[in-house]
């Protein structure tokens, strides 16, 4: 499997795509795909030209990862657990701007627009936490991804949070974007966002 992550990760380095890569070796896409995801391996003398398109030599290209050492493991924990909680914070403060707050004025209930407009500060705070962290994803191609994928589940979450405080629908609107939430934790970022979420064997 390292050989099809070091095929990926130097062709994305270089700005190539996986057209370009399949013409210049004479294969057609569909086999530099499965390359880059492991189904198959290059053969020898195909090797031998990837190697040299990518500007790399054969040994590196095939070399597999040193394992992490211990100090890059408990970065690893701690950079994913920040990650983590920004996200679940986040979802939380949204959940709670979907419940309108009550002050007493006079022996009568009127909405709190100070207390609303702090959960809003707070919400905002959250938001860029999430985006900040996003800085840890060293491939810059794959950070550009994960930063559309992260605004587009923002968009999902804001959509469904209005949709609760609009129609007033309570503890469904909570079930809603927790569902959301674990959707996006547990199969987006593992998949698609090369985020270690729900992956077991991510520190072993």
């Amino acid at each position: 499997m390292s050989l099809a992550e070091n095929i990926r990760a130097r062709r994305q380095e270089l700005k190539l795509s996986q057209v370009y890569v399949a013409d210049r070796l004479g294969v057609s896409r569909q086999a530099v795909s499965k390359w880059e995801a492991g189904r198959s391996e290059p053969t020898a003398s195909n090797l031998v030209d990837l190697a040299e398109l990518l500007e790399i030599s054969v040994s590196d290209l095939v070399k597999a990862p040193s394992a992490p050492s211990a100090e890059e493991k408990s970065t690893l924990i701690l950079r994913t657990n920040l990650s983590l909680m920004a996200i679940i914070l986040q979802a939380g403060v949204l959940n709670s701007c979907t419940y309108a707050t009550y002050t007493v004025v006079e022996g009568e209930k009127v909405p709190d627009h100070g207390f609303m407009l702090f959960k809003l500060a707070l919400l905002l705070a959250c938001s860029v936490w999430m985006a900040w962290n996003l800085r840890y994803e060293k491939d810059l191609v794959q950070r550009r991804k994960n930063s559309r994928i992260e605004l587009v589940y923002c968009c999902v979450q804001a959509a469904v949070a209005l949709c609760t405080y609009h129609f007033g629908l309570g503890l469904l609107g909570t079930l809603l974007i927790l569902t959301v939430l674990l959707f996006y934790v547990l199969h987006i970022n593992p998949k698609y966002m090369n985020r270690p979420f729900g992956k077991k064997d991510v520190f072993q």
